[in-house]
């Protein structure tokens, strides 16, 4: 069998550089079932929610997890787990399911994907620089470059994300490239490909300091290509920087946007306030 070319260089797909694992859960929580229960064992239950939450914001092992009250999307939390190995992943997940908590919750959704830093200019330059069908060399090349990358300070804070404590507030939506007939991103050269994400990439550094975006790819890993999260100290800049960009060429000709959730992160006093209502009762 011989070994397959690596494709030309318009047809290169862009180099990427992957970080810490993501799981999304939209929780719904029973609130007919806690205020049926025992009051002592329903506050025991919220209390092991509570205690969950602060190990997890901790940051004891590579990551964090992150609780959201939310508005809207039918549900009653969002929970965002970033890990640095899957295995750590799927044990965050199953501690919530083994907490007291468990028993009054019901998982609507996850959704799992990897931090994603797409490097089309990169790729762009290096293909102008080494012929990709030259597997050997490209294959070298693209390695010392990726590495290089991966040294920046700056890339891998992008690759390993913590929540500004000033933004509190979360917009996640997952999202496909469009592959329709005469509108297929996967269609499109390197060249073009790469000169439409330069151009989304500025629109969105109007909004630096103002939104932290965290870009997740789930190919192969569920259903979308790519998983969205953003955080902001005001939720309008939700809807300014997701208006600004509908505009933009790569997004109004080639972008398809899934089920937006928007939340607020929960305190340590949001938690009480949630024992303080079920004691109450």
């Amino acid at each position: 069998m011989t070994s397959r070319s690596l494709p030309h260089a318009s047809e290169l797909p862009p180099a990427s550089l992957d970080g810490w694992y993501v799981l999304h859960q939209s929780i719904e929580l029973d609130w007919s079932g806690l205020r049926a229960r025992d009051p002592a064992e329903a506050r025991e239950a919220l209390k092991s929610f509570a205690g969950l939450a602060e190990k997890w914001s901790a940051g004891a092992e590579p990551g964090w997890s992150g609780v959201y009250r939310v508005a809207g999307s039918g549900i009653d939390f969002l929970i965002l787990h970033f890990r640095n190995t899957f295995d750590r992943l799927i044990e965050a997940a199953r501690e919530l399911k083994l907490s007291a908590w468990a028993d009054h919750v019901l998982v609507r959704e996850e959704y799992l994907s990897v931090v994603e830093l797409g490097l089309y200019s990169l790729t762009r330059e290096l293909s102008g620089r080494i012929d990709p069908e030259d597997r050997e060399a490209w294959d070298a090349a693209l390695a010392d470059a990726l590495a290089e990358e991966r040294r920046k300070g700056y890339v891998r804070r992008r690759l390993e994300p913590r929540q500004p404590e000033h933004m509190p507030y979360v917009c996640t939506y997952p999202m496909d490239k469009r592959r329709n007939p005469g509108q297929n991103w996967y269609a499109l050269s390197l060249e073009e490909r790469a000169g439409l994400m330069a151009a989304h990439g500025r629109l969105g550094r109007r909004f630096a300091g103002r939104i932290v975006q965290v870009i997740s790819g789930s190919m192969g890993l569920d259903d979308w290509e790519w998983a969205v999260t953003l955080w902001a100290g005001d939720p309008l800049e939700f809807k300014a920087i997701i208006s600004e960009m509908r505009y933009d060429a790569a997004s109004a000709e080639y972008a398809e946007f899934g089920p937006f959730t928007v939340g607020k992160r929960m305190s340590a006093g949001e938690f009480e306030g949630l024992l303080a209502s079920v004691a109450a009762r």
